[in-house]
């Protein structure tokens, strides 16, 4: 028994020592990664700050090397996922920190802004599209900009089309990545989706879970049965489609180690806290999401960013979209062949050059 006693004591001291061991390296590493990536020219701007919109407190990070560049304002997804967002944006914004003064918010109960206290009835889109006005409004003060460029990505695309579709006189052009089009005829496509992938793979669990999901009706489509598909999903490679394993590692690292967030904000990001809260508060208004009923036209330079092989925001769906839009001022769609829901990450390079030699190009060409 004593013996017992004493592996135990030296086990828990073993756990303890690398628990403290990976605690300082991330620490280390924050403080690496904050000096390799400090702005440095003479007219640039790195600036992390807490503002008001629509009565809460919510942080936005802005960087760029030239303050009197264009903005670009960034919409991360989930809702109420920053990941890919502000805390990869050191490593994920290197060229465009050069061409734009790059602007990523986490948005009321994400990130840096979550908090356990906002009324679940303060959760809505028309409430995200409020703030990203009063957002723009500031942004335009702060940096003397009559117009934004806005990109809104995955559910992050809802808020920003909408935005667009609201204020065009705002957007200097809007660009979709991973665009959010239709909750419902999303999900039967991820659920046909899985279920040939399972019957390819023989994994009859799966599709016994799977089996009778393609016809889910908005009543029958819980909130749990989501989580459920999208675990499934993952495996597929629906969201991310090569080396899955890695790149998620990647991006959960990008949280962990980010100079923006502290440990106790990036572990309540990696566990999903802040996620799981947004999503299950706005459940009911974005599984009846239907972005081409609200929107038939739109008066802003209009652009769509799309993994070929994503299927969390299916693109065949944008394209049907895309075919019936009217975009007065043009419209593009660009499919990033190696990717699926995270092309900013899968096909980085062709993300920022589209950004800076197409969006940002055009534009000034106007």
């Amino acid at each position: 028994m004593e013996w017992f006693l004493q592996t135990m004591k030296w086990g828990a001291i073993i756990v303890i020592e690398l628990l403290c061991l990976v605690f300082t390296s991330l620490l280390m590493y924050r403080i690496y990664l904050k000096n390799a990536t400090k702005i440095e020219t003479a007219n640039g701007i790195s600036s992390l700050e807490e503002i008001r919109l629509g009565g809460l407190k919510q942080w936005i990070f802005i960087r760029g090397e030239e303050r009197n560049n264009p903005v670009l304002l960034v919409l991360h997804g989930g809702p109420g996922a920053t990941v890919g967002c502000m805390p990869s944006s050191r490593t994920l914004d290197t060229k465009l920190i050069k061409h734009f003064t790059v602007v990523h918010w986490d948005q009321r109960g994400a990130g840096k802004s979550y908090s356990k206290d906002i009324p679940i009835d303060l959760m809505t889109f028309d409430r995200l599209v409020s703030d990203c006005k009063e957002l723009i409004d500031y942004l335009q003060n702060k940096l003397n900009r009559q117009k934004v460029f806005l990109l809104g990505y995955s559910a992050g695309s809802i808020t920003g089309i909408k935005t667009a579709h609201k204020y065009p006189e705002k957007i200097q052009a809007y660009v979709g990545v991973s665009q959010y089009i239709n909750d419902y005829e999303r999900s039967k496509i991820w659920c046909d989706f899985i279920a040939e992938e399972a019957e390819k793979s023989g994994d009859v669990k799966i599709q016994n879970a799977i089996k009778g999901r393609g016809a889910l009706s908005n009543d029958t489509n819980t909130w749990e049965k989501h989580n459920e598909q999208s675990g499934y999903l993952f495996r597929y490679g629906g969201v991310l489609h090569q080396q899955k394993i890695q790149q998620l590692g990647t991006l959960l690292l990008s949280i962990l180690t980010s100079p923006e967030y502290s440990l106790s904000e990036a572990f309540r990001a990696v566990t999903n806290k802040d996620y799981y809260f947004s999503k299950a508060a706005m459940w009911e208004e974005l599984k009846n999401v239907k972005i081409p009923q609200d929107i038939q036209s739109i008066q802003v330079p209009i652009y769509f960013f799309e993994g070929k092989y994503d299927k969390a925001a299916p693109t065949v769906l944008v394209e049907n979209f895309y075919q019936h839009l009217d975009a007065k001022k043009g419209k593009k769609l660009f499919m990033f062949e190696n990717s699926a829901h995270f092309l900013m990450t899968e096909e980085k390079e062709k993300y920022q050059d589209l950004l800076v030699n197409v969006v940002l190009k055009e534009s000034e060409d106007k």
